[in-house]
């Protein structure tokens, strides 16, 4: 049994609750939040909440801006931790949290949902048969009322919340690509309308990679295409997350038929701990995060 403390329990909390419950190797100790404490199960003391030992896993479900507050206390206890997406929102954060992972001994996953999915990572392991890479397109976005209605200053910009997905895939797939251009359309921080369109291109020795970000397209898009040689992958996520591989007139269907994001990150945690060297995605993480911040220092 994996006894689980869960820190914030809004939209994303509530996910991790529910997938937890439903999860027979996992039990939910005590959530933190800040109010609306209905039973036992919640506190919003911190100093009690963190000095409960028999906790496991801490799973991170707050606004990115607390993040590193509790990673800190977190990674210092030596403790298992899951974080929701960004990992933090400063390159003074990110410093000290790259100092904290030196000494730390145990798993930290980062709710890349993409990392995890089932298709993708079908996708990923046919990535030779389709021969010398010609292209890689990320189109990733939609419209979110939260956005349009809350955003009150640069670093709460949608792309912090969203770039990340398409950087953990590349990331994942590809190493040695260097930010080439980034083409920022629109971006107004007066007025509740906010309209962000980027696009992004990465340089490698043999090919680019583009990634087209919106927060104003009309259906929602979390796609990837990767073109070679002799054929091409295809995944689509909010299409039931469908992959496929395309080769000589030919449709190859590389779906999963189930795809969880939450419940695929919690078995992809029980995995890494079953292991018996520590095992995470610590690099993609980091070097997912650094990207992340560099795009947003040259952009805001």
């Amino acid at each position: 049994m994996i006894n689980v403390g869960l820190i914030g329990y809004g939209k994303y909390g509530k996910k991790y609750f529910k997938g937890i419950i439903n999860d027979k190797k996992f039990k939910i100790i005590k959530i933190l939040r800040k109010k609306n404490l209905k039973s036992k199960l919640f506190t919003n003391n911190k100093k009690k909440f963190f000095s409960i030992k028999q906790i496991d896993l801490y799973i991170i479900a707050t606004p990115a801006t607390t993040h590193f507050e509790y990673l800190d206390i977190i990674m210092k206890k030596n403790k298992n931790v899951i974080v929701e997406k960004p990992l933090v929102k400063t390159k003074e954060e990110f410093v000290k949290f790259t100092n904290n992972l030196k000494k730390f001994k145990k798993t930290i996953l980062i709710n890349h949902t993409d990392l995890y999915f089932k298709t993708l990572i079908k996708l990923k392991e046919k990535i030779k048969i389709i021969g010398t890479i010609k292209s890689v397109i990320l189109t990733y976005g939609k419209k979110d009322p939260y956005f349009f209605n809350n955003i009150k200053v640069s670093s709460d910009l949608p792309y912090y919340e969203w770039l990340s997905h398409p950087l953990a895939i590349i990331n994942n797939f590809f190493k040695g690509f260097k930010f080439t251009k980034i083409i920022k359309d629109k971006q107004i921080l007066k007025g509740k309308l906010i309209i962000q369109n980027l696009k992004i291109i990465l340089t490698g020795k043999k090919f680019n990679i583009k990634i087209f970000f919106s927060n104003n397209y009309k259906h929602k898009k979390r796609n990837l295409i990767i073109k070679g040689s002799k054929g091409s992958l295809v995944f689509k996520g909010y299409d039931n997350y469908k992959g496929y591989l395309l080769k000589k007139n030919k449709k190859i269907n590389l779906t999963s038929k189930s795809e969880n994001p939450i419940q695929n990150l919690l078995d992809n945690f029980k995995t890494k701990l079953d292991q018996k060297k520590v095992k995470d995605d610590r690099k993609i993480i980091c070097q997912t995060t650094k990207e992340l911040l560099d795009i947003s220092r040259k952009i805001e």
